[in-house]
Parts: C-alpha cells; structure tokens; sequence
C-alpha cells in the first residue's frame, strides 16, 4: 500500500553554549575514563575497556541538575541478544552517592527495586534486577587466590544510605521502591551499536537515601552541594564464572547481579553536580510574593535566585495557582502580581482601576511521550532489531487528540464500558493514527488515552479551542462516527465518541472524565473500579511530565486486599523497553523530563513541534483579546505553515493605583529582569529554562513599558493623580487568600466550532499554593531556585471540582481522588510549613536562531 504524503515543519534546534565544566578524568577505575563532549560543557563521555574498549557513554548534562530527564546515549557497544527476551549485551544504570574522588561503593547506590518474585515472568535473569550476590556466580575466573566478596555470605549487597543507615534485607527498602526508584536494570543496544536511554535524575526531594544537591554541612556558611555519581555497568556475553549466557540455563539469559564483582569492575563512573537544595536569599531580605499559573513556574523559579542578588535584593516568592484564581485577585484591594494567560471577561467594577497587562513568557502546550518501539510479530527484522529503542517521532491531528481526551478507545476507558465496545483498543489500531505515522506501521502503540492534569486553566481552554476549529473534530465530538473506509483498510471504520461525551459544550477549561461505567469484581463488590481508578489525573503538568518520562501511568486500579482497609493502589511504572505514556503539560516540564513533542497538525495542515521558530511563528499570527486589546490570545485559525497551534503567551498583571510605592518599584524590577536578563537561555540560576522561546523584541518594549507605568501610577489612588508619597512600607505579599474561589471567566477566544450541549462550568477555583525559595551555592555548583512549588490541592477544592467534572460519579470518585491528592503533597513538610519542594527546571537548552538577548539590558 502506498504511504500517504506527509507535510512536515520543523526546525533544527542548536544547544545553547553554557560555560564549559572542567572535569579529570576518573582515576583508578577499570574501564573507566572521562572527556568533555559537545559544546554545552556539561556533556561527559566515559569509554570502557577490555571487551568493552568500543564503549562509549555519553551523559548529555552533568552539572546544574535537579530532578530531571537526562539522557545517556551510546555507541560502540554490541547488539543486545534477544534469544529469550533480553539475554545478553545491554548496560545497567543507576544513580549512586559517595563523598570519595574515585565514585561509590556497591553499597551507595540505588538499585534493585524493580525485582519480580519469578523470573518466569521478568524481562531479564534472575539476579540482573537485584541486589543479590551468588556464591557460584560471585567471580571469573574460578581461582583459589580470586578476590572473595565479603558479601557472598549475606548473599547480597546492603543499601548504605547517606545518613549511614543500612538496610541489611535483600528486597524491600525504606529510601525507595518500584513505584520511586530511578534504576535502569537493562537498556538495550540497537545493531548498529548504539541505544539511549532516558535517565530519571532525582534530588534529596526525590530519594532521600541518595541526597544529591543537599548541604553537606547545613551550618557552613556558605553550604556546598552534596555531589552524587551515575554508574554504567556494560554486560557483554560471558558470566562471571566464564560460561556464555545461552549456557548458563535454559533462559538463554545473564543470571548475575550488576554488583557481583566481576560485573562490578567493569563500570564506567561519571560524577554529577546538583544545584543545593534551600533558599538563596538573605535572610533579612523582604518577601515580595506573586501568584500565577504553571506555565511560568519554571521560569520564575530560575529567575528568583538572581532577583535576590539584584537591585534592593528582594525575596520573590512565587505561589501556583489557577487562572481564574489570580484574576480573582486583581479585583481586590492587594493585587500584587499575579500571573495568567487571559483577561476577566468582564469590565472591570467601577471603583476598580483597569488592570495592566504585561507579557513575560512565550512558551505552550504539548502532548509529550515516552514511548519504546514495540515491534508486531510480523514487523521487517530491521523493526525488530530496534525493539526497546525510543519512538522519536509522533504526529497528532486534532480529531486523534480529542479521541484521546474522551476516553473513546477502549484502552484509555474502564474495562468492559459499552460505549466504547466498538473502538479500537488501542490508538495504533486506528486508521487515522496509521494515515498520519507511516513510520510506525509495524509497530505496536499501546495507549489509549493522555495523563492529564486536573486543575482548570487558560491552558486547557486553548487545547479545546484548537480541536474544535477543526471540522472533523467537530463532527466527531458531536457523535458523527469517523469516516468509514478513508483511512487505510477500514478495519476500525465507523469509529464513535464515547456517548458520555457528546454534547459536551466546548471550549471549557478543565479536561472532564466523563465516563460513568465502573468495573465490578465478585470479591470487593463494594468497591467497584471506575474511570478515576483506571485512568487517574496528574496533579499538575509538572506530575504529568514527570511521570510520563518515568514510564508511569499513575493508574490506581491494582486491587490490596492485604491494606487496612483493603483499597486499589498504585500500578508501578511501565516495563523498560515497553512504555508508552502520552501527558499534556507545558512545554517547559516536557523539556525538564526529556519528553519528545509531538507534532500537531495546524490550521494549515502541516504537523509542527514546539521549537523557538515556531512558537515565535505563532505569537506572530495571535489575535487581541475582546476584553483587553493589549492581551494577545493564540488563533487556532492561523495559516501560518510554521506556526505551532498551541502556543501561549503568560502575562504579568497587577493594578499599579493598589500598589505602595515600594511594591510598584519591586515588581517594575521583577519585569524588568524577565525580559531583560532573563531572556537569555540557559541552564544556570537567572536563565530562561528550556521549553520557552525568547520574547521577541517587540513584546519585551510592551514589558518595559508596563514596567515604567508601575513604577509611575503605585501609590497614586486612581481618582488622586498627585497624592502624598507613599512611605513605601506595605509590604504586601500577594495576600488575601491565594485558594480563594472566584469568578473571572476567562475571555472568549471567537467561534467554538457549534459543539454544544448540556452546561459544563467553564471556570473552576485554582488551588493555592506556598511559596519555597532555594539556595546559593559556591564555586562549581551556581544555586538557583530548586524549590518549584507544586501546590496542595485543598478537599474542598477536589469536592467542588470533582462536582464539576465527574457529575454522576462524585459520590464513588471524590473521596479516593482526595486521598490520591493528600499522599502525592504528603512530603515531609519544609520550614514554614510548605510542602517539601519539588526542584525548579535546569535542563539543557535546544533553541532555534531567535533573537539572543544580553546579559543585562
């Protein structure tokens, strides 16, 4: 059959030059060696030696980290065997702390989580995922004078934590679990030699046994952050004792554990360098708070750091929170400055000044995926030899993408829902999905739906707004069945909406589960399984992001009748090798966690992914908004070939006449910065992360402005154009109540497309949140802000929403969606009584050739 043409726009993106990280080679290691790689500085290359002298291993950042994706790629390595599954040739990954110059000990790392009891049923042999050490698989070759392994009588190797405690028990551990653990057991090698993998860095916040980026003496004054080390141990074909992996047993397969000497020897070491872990500002600064949505959270995270050491050194805190909640908060008497994507619909009161609107970030929304190529049984052996490597491109219309929001495959629904029956069960076995990815006809695809977030946003609005502009969307969501026969075979022809989703009225600003049918099951009959069991919300996009690059589908569906009281809990992360996991976040998280974009079909019909080029394409083609002129909204009607379609631009707003003078002075700084300094892209404190293009000049003079006019108008009353000075001590920090519900529907964005029906609410209250600061490193570790803020949902909060959302499912759903919510913020708290932070963005930047702005303007 011949493949349909495809029309594609997309840029290459260059990485952004940072300071180079000077760093010797690791000393007496066998097998290991150390180089700078690339251009940004923070790249090393280790090679192996003996049989893995062709080995070399790539770790695309070192230095700057917090918990992020970081991928480690390699070539020169030999075509993992796949006689039983994964038999021989792949590398085994894990994070590791040590104080020493030459890496950990056995004992440091992590490791030895994702164990299954029977390896029947596992990927790999039966100690390759454990911790365990065998007295006749201990060392090669067999030799009476040979190194004795002073674990074999324990029969594994302990976890030594970074507080000295020692879990001396072989499964089971009190730092990390499966569901936890950043462990690679196995990433396989392609036949040309080479793989990748994307490695899951994690903080103090993360694995507390590890501790990377925490002070190593807290009272010091000026704390140093704790370094931590990646370990590479390369499995060849021998085992330890000298037989070859397809004699060992009738596995086919290596036995032994990473930490069995002989394997153990072989490892390739790279030291990793953290950002600390606390709060950069001086202690007597003054806090100046602000409030605002998720798509700025990375960025003014990076920013606050250096705001500190700026001007009159203020303390910016920044708290998250909904749209609809920060417009709420300009209509009182301390707006402060919050940050959102669209103005109040209406005019503003009559003793209420206008709002002023100034833009700061220029980023988007994305559908991001982990997925590994998972061949079909029929597929070319040239498909097949890549098995387990990653899928690095995917195209989505809108009609595929609102399929995926609606739960109208069978494998994004609960099991058995009628309303479905007829679908395919997974969206590879959807003609149009085959029409528009050619590439992966051979090839398994096993998602069924999107992780998506639960609070309601701008953001959300936009995605909607974008699939209904698009006339087969349109149809479909109003109950048209897909087009019979046009895509390919027509073996799903005829495809309809989930019936709990037509005559949904769009656009709304939330992501609805609407499925009402719950799975029953004879020994919990009480406890049936329903839409939010099966197909659970993230938090935040920032949770979406993160747990999609983990493989996580963060379904809660897995039965424990052994709990008090019995309940479902969560599945643990996809196999490696077999993940797929889609999640709608920003642009800025699925580039912290390495999540590849994919590319959305525009009003033009070419598919773009979100690079500089084409969210500055985009802010081009915006609109004014009806409520506020000077606020541009995305025009999901652009025929803009290079425009990407759900590109968002985030505004700062404040109303200046309710400012003291000093608050005004403090927030013009704050604007100042972000279009100034803080435009320019990087990985260190100050910097624009990844995932958000630099304003283009044009809006930056709009900031400056705004920034000009705040300084001039705080502390004026607006019916008192010359009043007395303020003494400038109001010290206000963005009070009120940030968790506040409000009104403020976001502004219309012109024709919904006419899908209409019962009334959904199209505002909801944003959750609150509490600010957290970071901390100042010295020397080689720059400090920015690693505490991103990821806000506690409040009960309250989840009963109205759920309300809104599930509607007839409430009373089953709104209890466990509440107590999923209370364990997910359940962190140990952090002084002040905030949650413990989840830390800020700092991965390495892709950018096109936009506009560099200096350092300081």
């Amino acid at each position: 059959m011949k493949r349909p043409a495809i029309r594609t726009r997309t840029r290459t993106r260059t990485r952004a030059a940072a300071l180079l990280l000077a760093l010797t080679a690791v000393a007496g290691l066998t097998g290991a060696s150390a180089e700078e790689t690339g251009t940004a500085g923070s790249a090393v290359t280790v090679h192996g030696s003996g049989e893995f002298a062709d080995l070399a291993v790539t770790v695309d950042k070192t230095r700057d980290l917090v918990n992020e994706g970081v991928r480690v790629s390699w070539t020169g390595g030999r075509p993992t065997a796949r006689d039983s599954d994964v038999g021989a040739n792949f590398l085994q990954i894990m994070q590791c702390w040590g104080d020493g110059p030459d890496g950990p000990d056995r004992e440091q790392c992590e490791y030895g989580a994702t164990y299954q009891t029977g390896s029947g049923s596992d990927s790999v042999g039966l100690y390759v995922r454990t911790r365990m050490v065998d007295d006749k698989l201990a060392a090669y070759p067999p030799d009476p004078d040979r190194e004795k392994d002073e674990h074999l009588d324990e029969g594994f190797v302990p976890f030594r934590s970074v507080d000295g405690t020692v879990e001396n028990k072989p499964r089971g551990n009190a730092y990390y679990d499966s569901n936890t653990t950043n462990e690679y057991p196995y990433a396989t090698t392609d036949a040309t030699g080479g793989g990748q993998a994307l490695f899951d860095m994690q903080t103090a916040v993360e694995s507390p046994g590890l501790g990377c980026g925490a002070a190593v003496d807290p009272d010091a004054a000026k704390p140093v952050a704790r370094t931590c080390w990646l370990v590479i141990v390369p499995r060849g074909e021998y085992e330890v004792d000298g037989r070859r992996y397809d004699t060992v047993n009738t596995d086919r397969r290596l036995q032994s554990s990473p930490f069995s000497l002989t394997n153990w020897k072989n490892r390739l070491v790279v030291p990793l360098r953290f950002t600390l872990i606390g709060d950069p500002c001086p202690i007597d600064a003054e806090e100046r708070g602000t409030l605002g949505n998720e798509l700025t959270a990375e960025a003014v995270h990076r920013w606050q750091p250096a705001l500190c050491r700026t001007g009159r050194k203020v303390s910016f805190s920044y708290a998250q929170i909904g749209d609809a909640t920060a417009r709420d908060k300009l209509t009182g008497d301390e707006p402060g400055l919050v940050l959102l994507g669209e103005p109040p619909a209406a005019e503003p009161a009559d003793d209420v000044p206008e709002p002023l609107y100034a833009p700061v970030a220029l980023s988007g929304l994305t559908l991001g995926f982990q997925i590994d190529l998972l061949p079909r049984f029929n597929a070319p052996q040239d498909v097949k030899d890549r098995a387990g490597s990653p899928v690095t491109e995917l195209n989505l219309t809108p009609r595929l993408v609102a399929k995926l929001l609606t739960e109208s495959y069978q494998a994004g629904s609960v099991p058995g829902a009628p309303g479905v029956a007829g679908n395919p069960y997974f969206v590879s076995q959807d003609p149009e999905f085959r029409r528009y990815n050619p590439d992966l006809e051979h090839m398994d695809v096993n998602l069924g739906d999107a992780l998506v977030p639960l609070p309601a946003a701008d953001a959300s609005l936009a995605l909607w707004r974008w699939i209904v502009s698009d006339a087969a969307a349109r149809e479909f969501l109003a109950g048209t069945p897909d087009d019979e026969g046009a895509h390919g075979d027509g073996s799903y022809s005829g495809m309809k909406v989930n019936p709990a989703y037509e005559d949904l009225e769009l656009p709304v600003d939330n992501l609805p589960k609407n499925e009402t049918y719950c799975q029953e099951f004879a020994d919990h009959a009480d406890r049936p399984a329903c839409i939010i069991d099966h197909r659970a919300y993230a938090i935040d996009m920032h949770e979406a992001a993160r747990s999609a690059a983990r493989g996580d589908e963060l379904n809660q569906s897995l039965w424990d009748a052994t709990a008090a009281p019995p309940r479902y809990k969560k599945h643990p992360p996809q196999l490696i090798g077999r993940r797929a996991v889609l999640a709608l976040t920003d642009t800025a998280s699925a580039a912290r966690y390495g999540l590849v974009p994919a590319r959305l079909m525009n009003a033009a019909g070419e598919f773009t992914a979100p690079t500089d080029a084409s969210l500055l394409a985009a802010a081009d083609a915006m609109k004014p908004s009806k409520a506020a002129p000077s606020v541009l909204l995305p025009d999901p009607a652009a025929t803009d070939p290079d425009a990407y379609p759900l590109t968002l631009l985030t505004y700062a707003s404040t109303v200046p006449e309710r400012l003291t003078r000093q608050e005004g002075a403090d927030y013009a700084e704050l604007l100042e910065y972000a279009v100034g300094a803080g435009q320019q892209p990087g990985t260190a404190e100050g910097t624009l992360p990844a995932g958000y293009a630099p304003l283009p000049a044009g809006l930056r003079a709009k900031t400056r402005t705004a920034a000009d006019d705040i300084r001039e108008r705080a502390g004026k009353a607006a019916d008192d154009p010359d009043p007395a000075p303020s003494d400038g001590d109001g010290g206000t920090t963005g009070g009120g109540d940030p968790g506040a519900t409000g009104g403020g529907s976001a502004s219309g964005g012109g024709d919904t497309g006419g899908v209409t029906a019962s009334p959904t609410p199209t505002t909801s209250p944003g959750p609150s949140a509490a600010p957290v600061g970071s901390a100042e490193s010295p020397g080689d570790t720059p400090a920015w802000a690693m505490g991103a803020v990821r806000y506690a949902l409040m009960i309250a909060l989840v009963t109205g929403l759920a309300g809104a959302v599930f509607g007839p499912l409430l009373p089953k759903v709104a209890p466990r969606l509440a107590a999923r919510i209370a364990a997910a913020r359940g962190r140990p708290a952090v002084p002040g009584g905030t949650p413990s932070p989840s830390p800020s963005s700092g991965g390495s930047h892709t950018a096109d050739s936009a506009e560099v702005v200096p350092g300081s303007e």
